[in-house]
């Protein structure tokens, strides 16, 4: 957690310091409903994942199933985002959330915008945009947290060949190989 810590007290300084205007980035206008329900179908469809023999697994998640599972699952597990919502939009990652985690300086609402796509069979994650309160996040920034970010999912998933990738409204479909 230091390393986020620094990270978020280097854009506030660079930010101010540089004099920055007020960002604004536009979030898909729908209810992400956080339900029980939807963090079990999550938990069921990564089970079917690791339980697949070999071959294609074809997945859909839906914004519900990500945003309920993150709010209900990894609450306790130091996630640096309070009540989170994901949206699948225009074929990007929209997540919205308070930042609120002890240690960091900076606290505020956050909005990311992400856009995935496959890259040499892995799932590449590159943070497009990112605004804290109302400070954007430097590029550099972006760019340390994309790499961070490709590194943690690389640990969780492993050799994880990921074929096809699809980001629709309100849901994410991804094609996975199984070995």
């Amino acid at each position: 957690m230091k390393w986020f810590t620094i990270m978020l007290s280097s854009i506030l300084i660079l930010a101010i310091t540089v004099g920055c205007t007020t960002p604004q980035i536009d979030l898909p206008d729908r209810e992400v409903p956080i339900t029980e329900e939807a963090a079990k179908s999550l938990e069921s469809k990564i089970t079917t994942i690791k339980a697949s023999p070999s071959g294609d697994v074809k997945l859909t998640f839906t914004e519900s199933e990500i945003t309920s599972y993150i709010n209900l699952r990894l609450v306790n597990q130091n996630f640096p985002l309070k009540k989170p919502v994901i949206w699948f939009s225009e074929g990007k990652v929209y997540m919205k959330g308070r930042l609120e985690t002890d240690g960091i300086p900076v606290k505020g609402d956050a909005i990311l915008v992400v856009a995935l796509s496959v890259k040499d069979g892995r799932l590449n994650i590159n943070v497009e945009r990112a605004i804290i309160g109302r400070v954007p996040v430097p590029e550099s920034v972006l760019k340390q947290l994309s790499d961070l970010a490709n590194e943690r999912l690389s640990a969780v998933t492993g050799p994880l060949p990921v074929k096809e990738l699809q980001i629709l409204e309100g849901e994410t479909i991804i094609l996975v190989r199984r070995q």
